[in-house]
């Protein structure tokens, strides 16, 4: 898949949304905008393959550590991630709410897509598309930037996604619940990718391959953890 330059991703997404009333953004990526009374912080990046050879349809982008990311967990405003795929001329977004206990977890965090998902978007139609991990998505046009955020808050199951300047900071009870610890892999179509590698004892490159597929789904797993899902996999194999 091919990438463009930060530069003109920032272009491509405000000469949509200068089309919009009262809209304004700030400099820099990640960046605030404001459409009327509402505010919200994005991030744009190029979504490219996660390079599994067995599962070539699967896509991600990838968050790095930075700064700013901690100063924007610290507000109520939602944060909007948008992986650009320029082929398609469409966006992938994950729930803004919830993306925000993921930021600065690991080094590099992976939010997942599928390519088939966004080869196959309408005109004037938000796809929703469902992950190996039941995590929504959603996918659009990116002439439909406008009517993305006016449906914003009615895309994903979460109140708290519209929120007005200077609303009162959301009590911690309703936050999300994290993910628990994986037990098991269930994945067909990665235990597919990992079962001849198994067979061949390579084991350590196993682990990786898994928690590379999870991304960061479940953030309080260990190597130690990781490593006993995949062993007890391998210790099946000659039983």
């Amino acid at each position: 898949m091919r990438n463009i330059l930060a530069k003109e991703l920032k272009l491509k997404f405000v000469e949509i949304l200068n089309q919009t009333e009262n809209f304004s953004c700030e400099d820099g990526n990640p960046f605030l905008i404001t459409i009327g009374n509402l505010q919200y912080f994005v991030f744009l990046k190029n979504i490219s393959s996660a390079h599994f050879k067995k599962l070539p349809d699967i896509t991600r982008v990838q968050l790095p550590l930075s700064s700013h990311f901690s100063k924007i967990v610290e507000t109520e405003i939602p944060f909007v991630i948008l992986g650009y795929d320029i082929d398609n001329d469409a966006y992938v977004c994950w729930n803004p709410y919830k993306i925000k206990e993921r930021l600065n977890a690991k080094s590099n965090v992976s939010l997942y897509s599928r390519e088939s998902f966004q080869s196959q978007i309408n005109f004037n139609e938000f796809k929703e598309g469902y992950l190996s991990n039941r995590e929504k998505i959603i996918l659009f046009d990116r002439e439909n930037l406008p009517l993305f955020f006016e449906k914003l808050p009615n895309l994903f199951d979460v109140s708290e996604i519209n929120q007005p300047k200077n609303k009162p900071k959301i009590s911690a009870k309703s936050k999300p619940i994290l993910p628990q610890k994986l037990v098991q892999i269930e994945d067909e179509n990665l235990i597919a990718e990992i079962m001849p590698m198994l067979k061949k004892n390579r084991v350590l490159e196993t682990v990786k391959v898994c928690s590379d597929f999870y991304g960061d789904d479940y953030k309080s797993m260990s190597f130690k953890d990781w490593y006993k899902i995949v062993n007890d996999l391998h210790q099946n194999l000659h039983i």
